[in-house]
């Protein structure tokens, strides 16, 4: 079988072995191969091995698919090639190569093969035309759960992230008076800004999980496709949470207040797990009752902990809109400052959502064949 050498930047090489027909590789847990590193999308290409002959094919990723340098949207694939997803670099070793061969040593560590003479160093490729040079972003240890709770509170504020909070808000004002039109263009408005936005949330919860300590940009704009897939997602999540709440508040003939509250709360409680899941797995099959139990139980008191910052965090930014709507009469001034808050809030609870799996990862158990 075909095997490719990963080598990601700050981690040790890897080395896969391809299965016959279609292997996909990507940053999302429902991949055939996942690369936890956040250049690589969440299912960034595939592989297809048919008898022995591959073709790659990019998968409409963010920073594409370069074979030797080149970008290329599919396109056959031979041993001594070289392929490079985002900041990862991915190279083609021949089937019958030695083993010694097959293994990229780690930075600092001996070579596994006897070393040749040093060859004079090339200079640096120039970048592509169009292609910003991505940045090397910076990884921590994992630590205690606990101990990575105060980060998340400044998190936000981190290297240009004070920048992108008020870009956000600006944005999201915007939106919020557009709003306010005709009822169709309301409703395409509202799709295209939950979406985004929530596509942007999720790169926090990633980035996040992979221990990165810096935020995210603003993800880039890719057309409809980019927007409707988180918008769905978020609304499913919505409706699996607070649905039964809703539905049976609505059509139950003699509804019971306390059943009612019940369902809330049990939703209220499922909400963090669930969007956790669907997040890493980037799939709504992650919505599993089985998946979300079973995980809330393999970490009950980090999970508990989760919950408790979360619904402070959404009491605390509630009262303060209110607040600021009774007592601020200043035109725009609680609709801007309110804006900033949510944003706020937001990247702070998904902040901790990240860290609940950067930190818990190996007793969630979350992994699947192949990975």
């Amino acid at each position: 079988m075909a095997k490719l050498i990963i080598k990601a930047p700050g981690a040790p090489a890897t080395e896969i072995e391809l299965k016959p027909g279609v292997n996909r590789l990507g940053r999302s847990l429902n991949t055939d191969f996942q690369i936890s590193h956040p250049s690589v999308s969440s299912a960034h290409c595939e592989i297809v091995d048919t008898d022995g002959a591959l073709v790659v094919k990019d998968l409409g990723s963010t920073n594409g698919t370069l074979l030797d340098g080149r970008p290329v949207e599919q396109s056959p694939l031979q041993p001594g090639q070289t392929l490079r997803l985002g900041e990862v670099e991915i190279a083609f070793a021949p089937e019958d190569a030695p083993a010694a061969a097959l293994h990229l040593a780690p930075a600092g560590a001996a070579p596994a093969f006897p070393a040749e003479p040093p060859a004079a160093a090339a200079p640096p490729a120039p970048p592509l035309p169009g292609v910003t040079p991505l940045r090397a972003r910076a990884i921590r240890r994992p630590e205690s759960f606990y101990r990575s709770l105060p980060d998340a509170f400044v998190f936000p504020f981190r290297r240009n992230g004070l920048i992108l909070l008020v870009s956000g808000t600006a944005f999201f004002v915007v939106m919020n008076f557009l709003s306010g039109f005709a009822f169709i263009f309301s409703l395409a408005l509202a799709i295209f800004t939950f979406g985004y936005l929530f596509s942007f949330l999720q790169s926090i919860i990633t980035t996040s999980a992979m221990g990165e300590d810096e935020m995210p940009g603003w993800p880039e704009y890719d057309g409809w496709g980019g927007v409707l897939g988180p918008f769905f997602q978020l609304l499913v999540i919505f409706l699996v949470c607070q649905g039964p709440a809703f539905f049976y508040a609505r059509f139950a003939s003699d509804p019971q207040e306390w059943l009612t509250t019940t369902l809330k709360i049990a939703g209220l409680l499922y909400w963090p797990m669930a969007l956790l899941a669907v997040t890493m797995y980037d799939s709504l099959m992650a919505l599993n009752p089985m998946l979300i139990v079973l995980s809330i139980f393999r970490v009950p008191l980090q999970y508990a902990a989760t919950c408790l910052v979360l619904g402070l965090l959404f009491l605390g930014s509630h009262q303060a809109s209110v607040w600021l709507d009774e007592n601020v009469r200043t035109p725009f001034v609680p609709t801007i400052v309110g804006e900033f808050l949510g944003l706020y809030t937001m990247t702070v609870i998904m902040r901790v959502a990240g860290l609940l799996f950067y930190t818990t990862k190996h007793r969630l158990g979350w992994s699947m064949g192949g990975k």
